[in-house]
């Protein structure tokens, strides 16, 4: 027994760490009605073609439930909100509210989002109008606060998006070219001079992922002999880890000393280490930090005032949850978000900055035809290109986020939940699952 147990424990350890590691990447999942199968990207490497992407993300089974009734495809919006000392659960939700014709089906919706658990919020939007949103389960679980459509999440990998505009914009200005080699601005990294500018954005550089591949104190092969006093060690370390501030040169200095993981160009293969880089450049060429320069050439341009390239913000707790027992962490230190997925925000304030994504503001048609030129791969530059809509997920210690949208009918699904595990499950699915449903619901 005391052998089973040991192996248990092992293999719950490894599980953990492997979807949570702090890892700011995102997941993408099809809709599940097109014929195409279901892909996912895989924030740990080994990604084989753009057409099937695995990554860990989060949302897992626990003893949280939610209730809550909504009229079904009215133009008022209505609020019901109950709370279950037993499920730790609040819930808001409101129907429909706009002022045109919409083919979203607020009643599917609601059957839906009722019959599954969700932490965090949905908004569905069409031509500039919100037409669907719900809150349910606690922002902060020690003090009972709900989420609201008010709540500041960590918007993960979706930050990506925000990087990309940056380094476009920095294009324009002539201050770097999308074939500029690397070493041109970080000439220390051992492998700068095989690299370009375009595959950091697209993801084809070649150069390992940060978040797992040793750089950090450790590896996924370290994890295969963990002992039960390891095990309950572990939330320490990862605590310490997440919290622990991570200097840029010396995450140069240690990703040099791993190889590529193949000739850059030739594949796709998701790595933060891409974005973080690209963070570097941009602070390189401007004078300016990331969080100064995201705020005075892109959130204030714009006007976005939900939106915030740091972690002071945030009103809502993260937690990594499994079916028998979950953590709740400290937010991930901002140094190892950074551009990578540091971005925080409301679900309004990312609809506001979807809808300046589909006008094209800040860039020339040019730059953002090259955004979203998903190339041979399926990835642009922060964003996934799929026939019909564009997507990204995130996610950072305790928090799962997905974004779709469709710039020809202005439709936009977004899920942003506090809560992560390493799969998802019928009861409690993955945002990137939840949106995708979500999406079939527009007629």
């Amino acid at each position: 027994m005391r052998n089973q147990n040991t192996k248990l424990y092992r293999l719950l350890a490894l599980i953990l760490v492997m979807s949570v590691a702090f890892s700011c990447s995102c997941s993408k999942k099809k809709d599940s009605s097109e014929e195409s199968s279901k892909t996912e990207e895989t924030t740990a490497g080994s990604q084989e073609s753009a057409s099937e992407t695995s990554e860990t993300e989060q949302t897992s089974e626990t003893t949280e439930s939610t209730t809550e009734t909504t009229s079904e495809s009215t133009t008022e919006s209505t609020t019901d909100t109950s709370v279950s000392d037993s499920s730790d659960t609040q819930n808001t939700s409101s129907g429909s509210s706009a002022a045109f014709a919409t083919t979203f089906d607020s009643g599917k919706a609601d059957s839906y989002l009722d019959s599954i658990k969700l932490d965090g919020v949905v908004l569905v939007a069409e031509k500039d109008q919100i037409i669907y949103t719900k809150a349910s389960g606690y922002a902060d679980r020690d003090s009972k606060t709900p989420n609201t459509m008010e709540t500041v999440f960590e918007l993960g990998s979706i930050t990506k998006q925000f990087t990309a505009v940056a380094i476009m914009q920095l294009v324009e200005q002539g201050k770097l070219s999308l074939d500029d080699t690397l070493d041109k601005y970080i000439p220390e990294y051992k492998y700068a001079k095989d690299v370009t500018i375009h595959q950091l954005l697209n993801m084809t550089s070649g150069i390992p992922d940060y978040l797992y591949c040793g750089v950090l104190g450790f590896t996924m092969d370290d994890l295969k002999h963990v002992s039960i006093s390891s095990f309950l060690s572990l939330q320490s370390m990862l605590g310490e880890v997440a919290t622990t501030p991570l200097e840029k040169d010396d995450l140069v200095r240690r990703i040099s000393e791993y190889d590529l993981n193949f000739t850059p160009g030739t594949k796709l293969e998701y790595s933060n280490t891409n974005y973080y880089f690209l963070g570097m450049i941009i602070e390189q060429l401007s004078g300016l930090s990331y969080e100064d320069y995201i705020h005075r050439n892109i959130l204030d341009p714009l006007g976005l005032t939900e939106l915030y390239p740091d972690i002071r913000h945030l009103t809502s707790n993260g937690r990594t949850d499994f079916t028998l027992f979950h953590f709740d962490f400290p937010h991930q230190h901002e140094t190892l978000s950074y551009a990578v997925g540091v971005m925080t925000g409301t679900a309004e304030g990312l609809l506001k900055w979807e809808n300046k994504v589909m006008e094209h503001a800040l860039l020339t048609e040019d730059s953002w035809n090259k955004i979203f030129d998903g190339g041979t791969f399926g990835y642009g530059y922060g964003w996934y290109i799929w026939g019909g809509y564009i997507e990204h997920s995130g996610m950072t210690l305790g928090y799962n986020t997905n974004v779709r949208v469709d710039p020809d009918t202005g439709r936009v699904v977004i899920v942003l939940c506090n809560i992560q595990s390493f799969t998802g499950t019928k009861e409690r699915p993955l945002a990137a699952d939840v949106c995708a449903e979500l999406w079939s619901y527009f007629g």
